[in-house]
């Protein structure tokens, strides 16, 4: 493999684990350009939300090697996101051979990520102190939260039953609110009759924060196409979420008004 061929497949990867982790466009971009001047490369990249296109050009014999690269998911892995920082700092401070850095990528992308059920535990925690703090003094407030606890445990179990059978993203996040919600609407039959505010809270952990963040910064900062695209996208899962959270209402014979 030639010497330009090989950056351009370093640089690749390290797009890749920056998008894949949740960096908006320019964070992506600042850490590339940092890695590839270090080596004494430039790069041009175009990115749209599920494929990169990289154009590599070599400084000294003024060759150039151009790759597209897929983007088949977008998550959350800020642990990702700051090793890579981290690496493109010590590469443009210590110049040293492209081995080192692929190794350290390399072990970057396999690290572990976050427990899963941890991550459970603290999202449905969230999920039932927003209830308790949409509650205020009132005196359900500590049975609001754990409907809420209980309603955001059950909708991400219920999300993940999804993802291992390779559903759609947009239809596991309409089923995750469904079951959310129908677990309130559950003891709300039951008789519970303070149970609004853990209703209010126990889908806000679907909503889409990371991509519609990194949405409108791409969109501030000029990379139009990719920051209209996560904004779509981010769109299209909270009107999921949405249509979930209404079927469980009419099913339950919720009425609205």
């Amino acid at each position: 493999m030639r010497a330009i061929e090989r950056v351009a497949q370093l640089l690749a990867e390290i797009n890749f684990v920056l998008i894949t982790g949740g960096a908006n466009t320019r964070r992506v971009l600042r850490n590339t350009t940092r890695i590839a001047e270090a080596l004494n490369y430039h790069c041009d990249i175009f990115y749209s939300y599920s494929a990169i296109i990289i154009t590599v050009y070599d400084n000294a014999t003024k060759e150039k090697e151009t790759i597209v690269k897929s983007i088949p998911h977008h998550g959350v892995n800020f642990n990702a996101i700051s090793d890579i920082s981290i690496l493109s700092w010590r590469v443009l401070e210590r110049k040293p051979p492209i081995e080192v850095i692929e190794r350290e990528v390399a072990y970057i992308k396999q690290k572990s990520h976050y427990n899963m059920y941890l991550m459970w535990f603290f999202v449905s925690l969230a999920g039932g102190s927003l209830a308790y703090i949409f509650g205020g003094d009132n005196h359900n407030s500590y049975l609001e939260m754990g409907i809420s606890f209980l309603a955001t445990l059950t909708g991400l179990a219920g999300r993940r039953l999804l993802q291992l059978r390779k559903f759609n993203v947009f239809i596991c996040w309409a089923w995750a609110a469904f079951v959310s919600v129908s677990v309130v609407n559950a003891f709300r039959l039951m008789g519970v009759e303070e149970y609004k505010n853990a209703l209010a809270a126990c889908v806000l952990w679907l909503i889409p924060g990371v991509p519609l963040i990194n949405g409108f910064i791409d969109m501030l900062t000029g990379y139009m196409v990719s920051g209209m695209a996560k904004l779509a996208y981010a769109l299209g899962l909270i009107f999921m979420i949405s249509i979930g959270f209404y079927l469980s209402l009419f099913i339950f014979g919720y009425e609205l008004l």
